[in-house]
């Protein structure tokens, strides 16, 4: 299947989405304290994970669309 540039492009900003609400929820929330811990060191290292990986997939689509 292949998809147009315009669907690249919104797959792309829905990653790049993705990547900025997993940085505001685990990685943001890992260093303001609120309450018992609620984001525990393995959840932050889980959500840095995903969210740089969801990151560089957008940025590759992005690169590819601009091909």
């Amino acid at each position: 299947m292949r998809l147009s540039k315009e669907q690249l492009d919104i797959l792309a900003k829905y990653f790049s989405d993705i990547s900025k609400i997993l940085v505001i929820s685990t990685v943001i929330g890992f260093f303001v304290p609120v309450g018992q811990g609620l984001v525990t060191f393995p959840m932050f290292a889980m959500g840095l994970t995903s969210a740089v990986a969801c990151l560089a997939f957008s940025l590759q689509l992005v690169a590819r669309n601009t091909l």
